[in-house]
């Protein structure tokens, strides 16, 4: 009972943690439509989370973690927009 509380838990911290990627995201969005910069939004967002990780020191086990599977499910991440392109295409 003990690991599954575990694993409840470690589910909500990947949430959260997905979450403040995209937030982060989100804020970066705002910036470049308010601004005007000739610059993508997740770039913007990435900026802002390379600054939090250098404030906070490091990166944390979880963002380390979340980030890991994010990178290895990539290629799956990428097929909706794929398929979409292609019945746009059509």
């Amino acid at each position: 009972m003990g690991g599954q509380v575990q694993l409840g838990a470690r589910r909500g911290t990947t949430v959260s943690t997905i979450f403040v990627l995209i937030v982060l995201q989100l804020i970066g969005e705002i910036m470049v439509r308010v601004s005007r910069l000739p610059v993508p939004g997740a770039i913007i967002g990435l900026i802002l989370l390379y600054a939090i990780l250098v404030w906070r020191g490091g990166i944390s086990d979880e963002m380390s973690r979340t980030s890991g599977f994010l990178l290895q499910n990539l290629g799956v991440l990428f097929v909706p927009a794929g398929v979409g392109v292609i019945a746009y295409l059509r």
